[in-house]
């Protein structure tokens, strides 16, 4: 079997393995540099954590697909590209913490290129009849979409194992969905990268993702739709903003919260309802319910990816829409909310 045409089955054995390898050699690394999590007021730790995980991740995908050598075609490059220029400003991030204009100037800068050189959105993402054609806007709101998502999975990326779990099941649902072969071969190492890297981060976690993880994994899932033809796009990107759902409403609703009450969105915090559940149920309950809230929602949006029917995709709009109401009650009804 020619490089071209590397199967996903070898894609995942690569990127598992290399991942589950690697993990220790960034963790003790990190460790040695000062690479370190300290608490603050926005942690859920106490202790000192090794930081940026999220390179035996990047890499392991990285070498993974370096395989296959159709995958470094068209579009799929530049996602790549863009993935990786961004966990590198993570990884400067993680070490010498950039200024919040210094970081959105580059997640801007980069998901512009990567919507120039992959096109962007022609209609809203949407069920009919609300998919309507966004003209000029489609490119600015696909930044908007990119930007939002790595910024989104950074915020929920605040318990053992949570960013990590949620990763997997995405990715997952984008391989199960296979809109372009490119595609299903970027999430099936990405899920297999990230499956490899779990064991380490879940509770109590011996190494974080780090900004280099969690700007890496969500460029990475929120540009994979855009490897879709452009009439599919707007699904694809339903798709994934269904699986991703209860990171992206948790972060919405509280970022509106903070602005309502005139507090600084870029402070950091505790608020997000699932780190205030955190303090009562514990990081790996919390991690496992939010995972298979979002593994049920990935399931219903590759039902309506797969069907195609408006009235499929509608249910599981009001599926996720009960989903989040469900976690904010848990959480109101625990004295947290």
């Amino acid at each position: 079997m020619s490089p071209s045409e590397i199967s996903p089955a070898t894609v995942v054995a690569v990127a598992f393995t290399m991942a589950l390898a690697l993990t220790p050699v960034v963790r003790a690394a990190s460790s040695w540099i000062g690479l370190v999590d300290r608490p603050n007021v926005r942690s859920s730790h106490q202790k000192l954590v090794p930081r940026s995980g999220g390179i035996a991740i990047a890499a392991a995908v990285l070498a993974a697909l370096a395989l296959a050598r159709s995958t470094w075609e068209g579009g799929t490059t530049a996602l790549l590209l863009g993935a990786v220029a961004l966990a590198l400003v993570g990884l400067v991030d993680d070490r010498f913490s950039l200024s919040a204009r210094v970081r959105a100037s580059a997640q801007l800068v980069v998901a512009l290129g990567i919507v120039l050189a992959m096109g962007g959105l022609e209609r809203l993402p949407l069920p009919p009849p609300l998919d309507w054609p966004l003209g000029i806007l489609g490119a600015p709101l696909t930044v908007l979409w990119i930007v939002s998502v790595v910024n989104f999975f950074n915020f929920l990326d605040g318990i053992d194992g949570l960013a990590a779990a949620q990763a997997a099941v995405t990715a997952t649902g984008i391989w199960l969905a296979s809109w372009e072969p490119a595609a299903a071969l970027v999430a099936a190492g990405l899920a297999a990268a990230v499956a490899g890297f779990l064991p380490f981060n879940w509770s109590p976690a011996s190494v974080f993702l780090g900004d280099v993880g969690s700007y890496f994994l969500g460029c990475t899932l929120a540009a994979l739709p855009l490897l879709a033809p452009s009439e599919s796009r707007p699904a694809a990107v339903l798709l994934v903003a269904l699986s991703l759902w209860l990171f992206l409403a948790d972060a919405t609703w509280t970022l509106a919260s903070r602005a309502r009450r005139g507090e600084r969105i870029h402070q950091a915090h505790r608020e997000h309802l699932y780190q205030q559940l955190a303090l009562r149920f514990g990081h790996a309950r919390v991690t496992l319910a939010i995972g298979a809230g979002s593994a049920l929602l990935t399931a219903a949006a590759l039902a309506a990816w797969k069907i195609g029917a408006a009235s499929v995709s509608w249910a599981a709009v009001c599926l996720a829409a009960a989903l989040f109401a469900a976690e904010w009650m848990a959480a109101r009804r625990s004295g947290v909310a």
